[in-house]
């Protein structure tokens, strides 16, 4: 495998960075999570990467990142490719209901084509309510996918442009891979009047890699987009690196 640019890997690899599922019960009865897939979040790190490491230390982390999108691809399935339908007719503020209705309701195909338009209409909007929708949620990776989906969509601004016709294939890849896993995978959100529910989440819902992007990004993101219902966390614990999987392993080293 050989990664020349970020936007090269999405052509080249399209309809192929889905997990069939990321919940299952076990035979006890019992919830069993699935972490999604990183592939783009590594592949966008390799790129990054490129322009950050000396040679030799380069490529030993350029090994390692391949190997484990190797890895990841194992898990994932080619989907058929649907060409996202733009819903241009609908005003501003009705898509913003009706996108973050789609969200709540896990409705994968109304949020995809809503969260789309939105995005083409007003990004910053598109990006807060993610925000908004992965602060209140109990399950870690909603966060570290809205985070690293604005890191990657500016990689594709960067390498292409920001003209619709250039960047729109790209940036649909990444819509579809944050916006799948925000409607597909399990439902619980936080209750921030609630102490004890709050540091169950902190005790047993989080990795040290959630606590990096949060400490150091959290204040960035409440000054540019406009975060409701939320309270700043404070992390007592010491969360185990070792705990991460691979995959996380070098996003944590990454940030």
């Amino acid at each position: 495998m050989e990664i020349k640019s970020f936007s090269q890997f999405i052509l080249e690899h399209k309809n192929h960075f889905e997990k069939r599922k990321y919940f299952i019960l076990d035979k006890n009865f019992k919830i069993v999570r699935k972490e999604p897939s990183f592939i783009l979040e590594m592949a966008y790190i390799y790129c990054e990467n490129e322009k950050r490491e000396k040679k030799e230390l380069k490529e030993q982390k350029k090994e390692k990142i391949l190997e484990n999108i190797k890895s990841e691809f194992e898990k994932t399935f080619l989907e058929k490719e649907k060409k996202i339908k733009r819903q241009s007719k609908i005003e501003v503020k009705k898509l913003e209901d009706s996108f973050t209705r789609s969200l709540f309701n896990r409705e994968s195909n109304h949020a995809l084509k809503l969260g789309n338009e939105m995005f083409y209409k007003n990004k910053k909007k598109f990006f807060e309510i993610l925000y908004n929708f992965s602060f209140i949620s109990a399950d870690e990776n909603k966060f570290i996918k809205t985070f690293f989906a604005e890191k990657m969509i500016e990689k594709i601004i960067f390498e292409n442009g920001e003209k619709y016709s250039n960047i729109r294939f790209f940036v649909e890849e990444i819509l579809k891979n944050v916006l799948n896993y925000f409607t597909k995978s399990q439902f619980c959100f936080l209750d921030f009047e609630d102490e004890k529910n709050i540091k169950y989440f902190l005790e047993n819902e989080i990795s040290i890699l959630y606590k990096k992007i949060y400490v150091k990004n959290f204040d960035k993101i409440i000054e540019k987009y406009e975060i409701r219902n939320v309270k700043k966390i404070n992390f007592e614990k010491n969360y185990s690196f070792e705990e991460l999987s691979e995959s996380k392993k070098i996003l944590y080293n990454f940030i």
